[in-house]
């Protein structure tokens, strides 16, 4: 069954499509059939001459459109905000169709002060293009508007709504489940409560099943296709916030807590308001999905350009660490990735063969257990050049938060609030408190770690990794950070 959010995309940007072309053929009726601009009456002008021009312009706005976030899920949120977001990507569009139309001749006078003739404003292109772009605003706003009528209308009758759990059978939970049944145009739909009393308590609270306890949502969250989660616990504690957001935060989910219990973790983290409704919203992805393509498509680039300018480096040492000991070149590993998904890293060896025949344990400041190949290998960063082959399929980014080990996950969730949403983010050969922090040699080292993590989470943009990528060629230089 197609989701939701896919069929709201793809309405719309074949609604985008539709509008854009009755604008072009439109602007074209105005220009050379109506006679309302005298100079450009031309009858014998037919429209199959120019299609093509009209194709390659809708395409060229659905890329400017995808490029201003026009096409993330807007279902939800403000159609005035929606409507302003349209108007600015058509007047980029027009500001560039003028640009590209003019070019040299159009700045060339400009820039020499040269005076523009009244020929040359009003007899030439432009009535043309600001009729065009005016169309292109009404239209394109116009059919967005009865697009998501449409999709409203449809959530109102149940259809394509996201499914949601309540956290704490409360009045505060009861009056969340009650607001959203008689909203459904918002598309959450409540299915249900998660108790730690469930055992004890009856099975229906507000007209809405109890369905288990916070040990449960794991297997509810899978049996129920659960989107996002209302917090709603009846207890004040922040300690007993951040012990029900353990069970949840490493899900693909959004987490949502309910005005009477903001106070409590207000400043601790970054939260969105929900537009329309009181519930905020923890951990929210901000990053544009124009973006995450183009980060994804900057990891493949500049991995692959790295890995191949590196090559050498590789060659050397390899041999280097053969001719040290003998061991084996390459150290692999298993560590955990996006939402607890594990996967297998590669790094050169820096240690010796039998550095953990005591089980793991951390790196420590002039570890004995390092190489003399392995410190040089570690201070260049060297070591984690064959990360890139980890890039390259897509179970890292060039920039992140470092993959940690199951073990030692484990042990941090439970003393370290919140580490498990480091979850949330594709881990990263390099990232914003590997340049702003050194190895992790401590619990302490960890925590610092997370609010760097937590600060590149909550600020994520390719400007900040272009930021990191350059700080991460000046540690390389430098061999500061590095241990």
């Amino acid at each position: 069954m197609i989701r939701a959010a896919t069929l709201e995309r793809i309405l719309v940007i074949l609604s985008d499509f539709v509008a854009l072309s009755i604008c072009f053929m439109l602007a074209f009726w105005v220009q050379f059939h109506s006679g309302w601009i005298a100079d450009k009456y031309d009858p014998s002008k037919l429209f199959a001459d120019y299609a093509h021009m009209g194709l390659f312009l809708n395409i060229a706005w659905l890329v400017l459109f995808t490029c201003a976030g026009l096409y993330r899920s807007w279902l939800l949120m403000s159609r005035t905000h929606q409507i302003l977001r349209v108007l600015r990507g058509v007047i980029i569009g027009i500001v560039l169709i003028i640009v590209c139309l003019f070019g040299s001749e159009f700045i060339s006078k400009f820039s020499s002060n040269m005076p523009l003739s009244e020929g040359y404003l009003y007899g030439s292109r432009f009535p043309w293009i600001f009729i065009y772009g005016g169309l292109a605003m009404v239209l394109v706003a116009s059919f967005r508007m009865f697009i998501y009528l449409c999709l409203r209308g449809l959530l109102r009758l149940g259809y394509g709504a996201n499914n949601i759990l309540v956290l704490g059978a409360t009045e505060a939970g009861r009056k969340v489940a009650e607001d959203l049944k008689n909203t459904p145009e918002r598309g959450q739909r409540v299915i249900g409560f998660v108790d730690e009393r469930f055992q004890v308590m009856d099975r229906e609270f507000a007209g809405f099943p109890v369905l288990g306890k916070y040990s449960d949502l794991a297997a509810l969250v899978k049996k129920y296709r659960v989107t996002g989660i209302v917090i709603a616990h009846e207890s004040s504690s922040p300690q007993e916030i951040m012990r029900v957001l353990v069970w949840i935060c490493e899900m693909a989910l959004h987490i949502y807590i309910v005005p009477e219990l903001y106070p409590v973790v207000n400043g601790r983290f970054k939260a969105n308001l929900v537009y329309g409704f009181e519930l905020q919203e923890l951990f929210a992805f901000t990053m544009p999905p124009w973006q995450v393509r183009v980060k994804r498509i900057m990891d493949l680039v500049v991995g692959g350009f790295i890995g191949l300018v590196s090559f050498p480096l590789w060659i050397l040492a390899a041999i280097a660490i053969k001719l040290q000991d003998g061991g084996p070149v390459f150290y692999s590993q298993e560590r955990i990735g996006l939402y607890g998904k594990p996967f297998t890293v590669y790094k050169f060896r820096t240690m010796r063969t039998d550095a953990e025949k005591f089980g793991a344990q951390w790196a420590t400041k002039d570890d004995p257990r390092v190489t003399k190949i392995g410190k040089f290998l570690r201070k260049t960063r060297i070591d984690e050049l064959p990360q890139i082959l980890c890039v390259l399929k897509g179970d890292m980014s060039m920039v992140g938060p470092r993959p940690e080990r199951a073990v030692f996950i484990s042990k941090l969730r439970e003393e370290i609030p919140f580490y498990i949403s480091r979850l949330k983010m594709k881990p990263g050969l390099t990232g914003w408190a590997q340049v702003r922090h050194h190895y992790d040699t401590s619990t302490e080292d960890v925590k610092i770690k997370l609010q760097y993590d937590m600060y590149y989470y909550e600020n994520m943009s390719l400007l900040l990794d272009f930021q990191i990528l350059v700080r991460t060629v000046y540690v390389v230089l430098t061999g500061k950070g590095a241990q």
